[in-house]
């Protein structure tokens, strides 16, 4: 994979080419004979070196000017891109997209930051050029296009930028028709020294009391939006307000950033309160909550903007509109089917074997704990160095094979195309479109999912290619979620697919004919399931203190990274 390499080229340097381009002058000798055409000639001899002299001072002006200009330049700018797509003349869709650059003395000092960055930028680049070519074929397969174009925006704020955190505050604006845009904010904030985007509860001391503090300052602040507050509360059974507003913190689903006064905090439209109602903010003071950041991400000053960030446009982008193969799911709504690799179809939500196969008499696995280290918050990246893992996520490589998560559908981590290269990453074996597996529509209903699900975790393991399926929330969200997959990678052919609400972890093994993963989110139950790689049978579940991030194996030896709890287990052969 190819990264892209920005090239910053200084008016230093543009001034330094102007100026080798220019000629020499010549000059006239003392006492020579002059006739009316060499005196012609020596007046316009004079006036050019009366020129190159306004040039050469120009040339110096402009050298101070570029060095001034160095000197003025800001460790970070926010550039924005506008893009544009126009059909016989006509702009039919447009939309900005925003790049967050670096000088080469702040990128170096955080170099993991700058390749966090670097994938931010990406991201944001590939989806408003995606929606700004979707948006075009809306108006142009439209029987009754609009005398306005559709839009697609994103912009960029850094809001804070020292060694603790690195804060990007980010808009989004989307109108493709209907009563009014869409509008949403996002929070990312960045460990600068590892590039790691953290999550909210990693910043808390308590996240009971934290959850408890927003719900109390949001219903305080804004009295009058009371009973939307309360509708738009969506409290399963058994659960508290309390817990809801906890598992939003441990699910990251606040826009939040630092600041020296407190914890700022953004609710987008129907976030929680109707679109009318439009965007709630609220401030939890130091003096009012003293214990609720802990004290290594709370700034000393605030960011100083003027010196730090800048900002530049750059000149409109056209985009040629391409003939895209659209779906129109049953809401009405338009999905990209990405014309490379193969298509894999969804037979069924429901668990299956194509063969009909049963339970299979492969040689299984058990587990017997043997370690359990309990704590309030486990970090998996810690947990990880520890014991010398890495921290599982797409892209990775095996021994064979560099797994590489494409289409992403919602955010930039929520692939719905698998892309399997050779284990140097040069050559592509398998290129496998999971759209409809992952969202539908199945063959046997033709239903949808109803929230977006994506590709976690996928391997190659003697010729079948397993992947684990699922999405971000509870299980009434989508219970035809969190689920494993055998594929034929050669032909897309689904051998397999398991019961839901067994596999949401960041990863899966397998060891001999086992799979191992897990399920469970917030208030439900959290179990490690075995599964019968032939099959995708439920063979045996062991219960956990929280849902499992993260398997590793060494050896004999299982370890198991949970929400609050270490995890080790013995393997043994049944």
């Amino acid at each position: 994979m190819k990264r892209r390499i920005l090239t910053i080229i200084t008016a230093t340097a543009l001034i330094t080419a102007s100026l080798s381009a220019c000629g020499k002058t010549n000059t006239g000798t003392e006492g020579s004979e002059v006739t009316s055409a060499d005196a012609g000639a020596g007046d316009a001899g004079a006036e050019g070196a009366e020129e190159n002299a306004d040039e050469q001072q120009a040339g110096a002006e402009g050298s101070e000017d570029a060095e001034q200009a160095d000197k003025d330049e800001k460790p970070i700018t926010i550039v924005s891109h506008p893009v544009s797509c126009e059909v016989s003349g006509k702009e039919v869709s447009n939309g900005s997209y925003p790049e967050i650059a670096m000088t080469p003395e702040f990128s170096g000092q955080y170099l993991n930051l700058y390749s966090e960055i670097y994938n931010l930028n990406a991201f944001w680049k590939d989806s408003v050029e995606y929606s700004v070519n979707e948006y075009a074929f809306y108006q142009i397969d439209s029987e009754t296009p609009i005398d306005y174009p559709y839009s697609s925006e994103i912009s960029a704020d850094v809001v804070r930028a020292d060694d603790a955190l690195f804060t990007v505050l980010v808009s989004y604006y989307d109108y493709s028709g209907g009563a009014h845009p869409s509008h949403s904010t996002e929070s990312v904030n960045i460990d600068p020294a590892t590039g790691k985007i953290m999550e909210f509860a990693e910043v808390l001391n308590d996240t009971s009391k934290a959850a408890k503090a927003i719900h109390d300052e949001l219903y305080a602040s804004y009295p009058e939006l009371k009973d939307e507050f309360d509708s738009f509360t969506f409290l399963d059974e058994g659960q508290t307000i309390n817990d809801y507003y906890e598992a939003k913190i441990n699910n990251n689903l606040y826009t939040w950033n630092i600041t020296t006064e407190g914890l700022h905090i953004v609710f987008s439209p129907y976030e929680m309160a109707s679109y009318a109602a439009g965007y709630q903010e609220i401030l939890l003071t130091y003096d009012k909550y003293p214990d609720l950041i802990k004290s290594e991400y709370i700034p000393t000053s605030d960011l100083d903007k003027e010196t730090m960030v800048g900002a530049r446009e750059m000149e409109k982008e056209m985009i040629q509109p391409s003939s895209p193969n659209y779906v129109q799911d049953e809401n009405g709504e338009f999905h990209l089917v990405n014309g490379d690799g193969i298509k894999v179809a969804n037979k069924s939500w429901k668990a299956f074997t194509e063969d009909g196969r049963g339970p299979d008499d492969g040689e299984h696995i058990t587990l017997t704990k043997t370690k359990e280290e309990k704590t309030d918050w486990l970090d998996t990246e810690v947990w990880a160095d520890q014991h010398g893992f890495e921290v599982a996520k797409l892209p990775y490589s095996d021994d064979d094979y560099t797994y590489v998560g494409e289409m992403p559908m919602d955010y930039a981590y929520m692939y719905n195309r698998l892309d399997i290269y050779d284990h140097s990453g040069s050559t592509l074996l398998y290129s496998l479109d999971l759209y409809d597996l992952c969202n539908g529509p199945d063959e046997e209903t033709g239903t949808y999912s109803r929230t977006t699900q994506y590709i976690r975790w996928a391997k190659i393991y003697d010729g079948t290619l397993y992947v684990s399926i699922g999405h971000n929330g509870y299980s009434s969200e989508e219970p035809n979620s969190s689920y494993m997959v055998a594929i034929a990678p050669d032909t897309g052919y689904v051998l397999w697919r398991s019961e839901p609400l067994v596999a949401n972890s960041n990863n899966f093994l397998l060891v001999k004919d086992t799979i191992i993963c897990g399920y469970g989110f917030t208030a439900e139950p959290d179990f490690i399931y075995l599964l019968d790689r032939f099959t995708g049978q439920i063979m045996e579940k062991i219960p956990v203190r929280s849902a499992a991030y993260q398997f590793n194996a060494v050896g004999d030896t299982l370890y198991v990274a949970t929400y609050n709890t270490a995890y080790e287990f013995e393997i043994t052969t049944k």
